[in-house]
């Protein structure tokens, strides 16, 4: 009996490898946005922290450092989010085209796996025929 060959695999291969490509370009991406969203949660922290020092500041000097440092989080926050926006839509598309290359890989490991099934059944039967042959031929 011959072994399986998927006319196809090196087809196959190059779709699990782009597969597997996306998957990592999927992941910085998403790397790269969490690394956003921890820099925004750090200026909501340092936001917080700086309203409780400056409601117990009764200097004015204080005050207006406070002040300037507020305007300053608030900058880095817009920038942050404009990042953060930015690496979603960026995210989105990879994310897009890891659906798309599963989707790829998925049906050419379907028609693998429905021409395997048909190899199978067609060695099943040939073999049947073999046996039936050797048993009709010794009754003979």
């Amino acid at each position: 009996m011959k072994r399986f060959n998927f006319s196809l695999q090196k087809v196959l291969d190059f779709r699990e490898f782009e597969k597997k490509q996306a998957e990592a370009e999927l992941g910085k991406a998403v790397a790269e946005e969490t690394k956003i969203q921890n820099t925004l949660d750090m200026i909501a922290e340092a936001h917080a922290s700086n309203v409780r020092a400056a409601d117990s500041t009764k200097d004015i000097s204080g005050m207006l450092a406070a002040q300037n440092y507020f305007r300053l989080l608030s900058q880095q926050k817009e920038e942050a989010l404009m990042s953060l926006a930015q690496a979603q839509v960026i995210t989105e598309e990879k994310r897009e085209a890891m659906r798309e290359a599963m989707k790829n890989c998925k049906a050419l490991e379907n028609l693998r796996d429905k021409r395997k099934d048909a190899w199978r059944k067609e060695n099943y039967k040939a073999e049947e025929n073999e046996i039936d042959d050797i048993v009709t031929s010794k009754w003979n």
